[in-house]
């Protein structure tokens, strides 16, 4: 992934010094490296990059992961199973209209960790959704 060197700046800049953002009513914390892999295997698309047909799915799990007490997220670690009814339940609890609501939060997230990613990757060919 090529990145302008000034963007590139700016998006390292915004990953180190922000903290949780408020998005409509939740409180939704950084990706991180444990966030990254269980989203990647959740099958989300934004990680992944494989095309989702469950767009939904893709936000809501993104959101999930970065909105729920960490404590549990790691109960439900070993049991993605019961990660993904989890999830799905608290889609149930969520209006259709808010997935577009954190669209803007999650492809921030995504910019920052292929900058960071891109920043770091001896021959710049690393791709954060690899």
């Amino acid at each position: 992934m090529d990145i302008d060197p000034e963007k590139r700046t700016g998006l390292l800049e915004a990953a180190a010094l922000s903290g949780n953002e408020t998005v409509h009513d939740l409180n939704l914390r950084p990706v991180t490296s444990a966030t990254w892999s269980l989203l990647a295997r959740l099958g989300n698309s934004f990680v992944t990059g494989q095309k989702d047909d469950d767009y939904a799915w893709s936000v809501y799990s993104f959101v999930y992961l970065h909105s729920k007490p960490l404590s549990e997220i790691r109960r439900k670690v070993a049991t993605l199973d019961d990660l993904r009814g989890d999830i799905y339940e608290w889609m149930d609890t969520r209006p259709v209209e808010d997935v577009f609501k954190f669209v803007p939060y999650i492809t921030r997230q995504i910019e920052q960790v292929a900058a960071t990613i891109t920043a770091i990757a001896p021959s710049g060919d690393v791709s954060p959704k690899a």
